[in-house]
């Protein structure tokens, strides 16, 4: 679970637009509300042999407050909170976007799509989207990770653009704070024969003195595809001979079957490749070379869908497996709940059984109104 404290900036957030909303009525746009409450329950291998069992309970609400009505200015609101032994609060999305003639303006908490990938994309420079992860697999969105920003957006065209963004902050809160700042810019371009669109851009990322070019390509071709490469050159005195270290490469498939009668079947299947990491199987926790994320997909009636999904280290042969469902009972009611396992050698593979949370099944339920 990734609960945080609501720190400072979060607050100030919470009171701007708290403040705003007490602006009369004839001054501001309309604005749409819901709130979603999920409660769940974990069991869990909690690492100990002598004492293996462990349980966790949670109960999330997020409150989202959304303006409507006016297509050129849209704020939004996002607080989560947690209730497990402890009380946490968080504030994931907090941001202003002003659509003026000839560009768009973004301001707030959010987060930048660069790149192109469900789980692994070499193109997220910003937030680094290479790694597997270990929980909240059966969410809807498996990299939702957002950063304090500005971000100016200019079309040049159907689907073309060039954008510019400035970060004050580490996004990921791992680098050296006494240099905070980051900024970018990127391209993209629509080439309608080819049906394909190309996406470049160039990210310097002061926590951690690197320089990080991409370039994304994503298009149609029998499926959805797309392929991403990326470096992180080191600022400060790099090491060519080094350079296969620095390199990320992720590819992806996506493709969609309707099958009839409110029936669909959908496969992904991507893959995160690091030239310069690991190749030959070594100790628990190596960074292999390559990873796979395979997923399938099945909605039998328009209430219920089952999930496969699974992270694959061909290097080291283990996997993190994960299996569920969910049903809508009534609208805006869900029933929920999975199984994830691990398939490795103990103490060994990078998926291995002596791990915490190697085994455990979740369920719950979740609640929109």
């Amino acid at each position: 679970m990734r609960a945080r404290c609501l720190g400072s900036t979060g607050f100030a957030a919470l009171l701007i637009l708290l403040a705003l909303a007490l602006v009369p009525v004839n001054l501001a746009a309309e604005v749409a509300s819901s709130v979603t409450i999920t409660g769940y329950n974990t069991l869990y291998y909690s690492g100990d042999p002598e004492d293996p069992v462990a349980v966790a309970a949670v109960l999330k609400s997020s409150l989202n407050v959304d303006s409507v009505g006016n297509k050129n200015v849209k704020a939004y609101l996002q607080l989560d909170s947690w209730i497990t032994d402890t009380v946490n609060f968080d504030v994931p999305r907090a941001y202003i976007k002003v659509r003026f003639p000839w560009f768009r303006l973004t301001l707030g908490k959010t987060r930048v799509s660069w790149g192109d990938g469900f789980v692994f994309n070499a193109g997220d420079v910003v937030f680094a989207s290479m790694g597997t992860i270990s929980d909240d697999l059966f969410a809807e969105t498996l990299r939702d990770e957002t950063a304090w920003l500005v971000a100016l957006n200019l079309p040049v065209g159907p689907f073309s653009f060039f954008e510019a963004v400035f970060l004050p902050y580490d996004p990921l809160g791992l680098g050296d704070s006494s240099h905070p700042v980051s900024g970018g810019v990127r391209g993209a371009f629509k080439l309608d024969r080819l049906k394909t669109t190309v996406e470049a851009g160039y990210l310097v990322s002061r926590p951690y003195w690197e320089h990080r070019p991409y370039i994304s390509l994503h298009g149609h071709l029998l499926v959805d595809w797309n392929l991403s490469a990326s470096m992180a050159i080191p600022i400060d005195n790099p090491q060519w001979r080094q350079w296969d270290e620095w390199i990320g490469i992720s590819a992806g498939m996506f493709h969609l079957v309707n099958l009839g009668l409110n029936r669909t079947l959908s496969f992904r299947l991507e893959a995160a490749i690091r030239p310069g990491a690991e190749w030959e199987e070594a100790s628990a926790g190596t960074d292999y070379g390559l990873f796979l994320f395979p997923e399938i997909a099945f909605s039998p009636t328009d209430t219920l869908s089952l999930q496969l999904r699974s992270f694959v280290s061909p290097v080291d042969q283990s996997a993190l497996f994960m299996v569920g469902g969910n049903w809508n009972v009534y609208q805006g009611l869900d029933v929920f709940s999975y199984l994830t396992f691990m398939a490795g050698e103990w103490k060994k593979d990078f998926f291995s059984l002596d791990q915490e949370g190697s085994v455990s099944w979740t369920a719950g339920l979740e609640f929109v109104y």
